[in-house]
């Protein structure tokens, strides 16, 4: 799926896209990629959890 963003007028893909293109094929690249989303996402995951308890804490018996 493409965007009329990424398509130049001559039909070419512009250079962010051919960017991403080379980089989905490099595996360190994906890696680190899908490692860099799950730390941001157990950050989250604690994060609310701790603004839970915390709620939890606060609140009256």
């Amino acid at each position: 799926m493409t965007s009329s963003k990424s398509v130049a007028m001559n039909g070419t893909f512009s250079p962010r896209v051919m960017e991403l293109r080379q980089k989905i094929h490099d595996a360190t690249y994906i890696d680190f990629a899908v490692q860099r989303i799950a730390q941001v996402l157990s950050r989250k995951i604690i994060e609310d959890s701790e603004q839970a308890l915390m709620r939890r804490r606060n609140e009256p018996n």
